[in-house]
């Protein structure tokens, strides 16, 4: 369960989109991947979704993603963002609760700096869910957007949460469930010092994705009830920045390494 988590993702189940005519993307610029969400009722404000029998609505829902790359020739290549407010050359943060309600405060796509010609020679993407160790554990009054979220940030010491999904139940205002993905086991002097060597589970998610060449009008859609799969939501609270051998924590992180949350559209 040590240091760096991965995955591939096999494009041999596409999901149905919803929503998308009520987001939409606009004019796409080069190098720009929208995410849409899969599961999730998104013209309805809050997001609702409905897992088993009950109706969850949406009220937090974000992912920092970092260092991209693409595999050209068989080689990886490291690629960077654009400069952004939502992106910083080396990562990104995804924000969609906020999509139906305030569009302005939320992000659905990532931008990279590569040329249309260059995605056409692509074979792979990759980029991690997660953030580096020196951006996770920087003094977190001095960082740039989008690190300086406090929403995704957890304390120095142990960094930002890396994915953030908070759901309530909309038939019972009592209960909640959420699911904060972060590096835990952090050593240092105070919860207000960063640690100097990783953490005992950094729990980071490599995420590779196929590329058809000559294809790089590209989209990703997002299955969030794939990402709760096999964890009943009215039994527990949910996890939050414990160890991945406790449940539901184990079957979340199990979720996100072999299951295809993940997609092309």
């Amino acid at each position: 369960m040590k240091n760096v988590a991965r995955f591939t993702v096999i494009p041999a189940l596409l999901f149905a989109l919803l929503g998308c005519a009520e987001l939409g993307f606009g004019e796409r610029e080069p190098g720009e991947i929208p995410f849409s969400l899969t599961g999730v009722e998104t013209a309805a404000c809050p997001m609702q979704m409905k897992i088993g029998e009950s109706k969850w609505r949406v009220d937090y829902f974000g992912m920092y993603i970092s260092n991209p790359a693409i595999r050209v020739d068989g080689k990886w290549h490291s690629v960077k963002f654009k400069q952004t407010k939502w992106q910083t050359p080396t990562s990104a943060l995804l924000k969609f609760h906020t999509l139906c309600r305030n569009p302005e405060e939320g992000n659905d796509s990532i931008v990279l700096d590569v040329s249309e010609k260059l995605l056409k020679l692509s074979t792979n993407l990759r980029f991690t869910v997660g953030l580096p160790f020196d951006e996770n554990h920087a003094n977190p009054l001095t960082q740039v957007s989008p690190l300086n979220d406090s929403s995704m940030f957890w304390s120095w010491q142990n960094g930002h949460k890396f994915l953030r999904l908070d759901l309530s139940n909309t038939a019972d205002v009592d209960k909640s469930w959420s699911y904060h993905l972060g590096s835990i086991g952090c050593e240092s002097d105070a919860a207000v010092r960063s640690p100097e060597q990783a953490c005992a589970f950094t729990n980071r998610v490599e995420v590779i994705l196929p590329m058809s060449q000559l294809d790089y009008d590209l989209g990703l859609a997002l299955s969030v009830p794939t990402i709760t799969a096999q964890v009943n939501l009215n039994d527990s609270k949910g996890c939050m920045f414990e160890s991945p051998e406790a449940q539901p924590c184990r079957q979340l992180l199990k979720n996100l390494l072999v299951r295809p949350w993940l997609t092309w559209d």
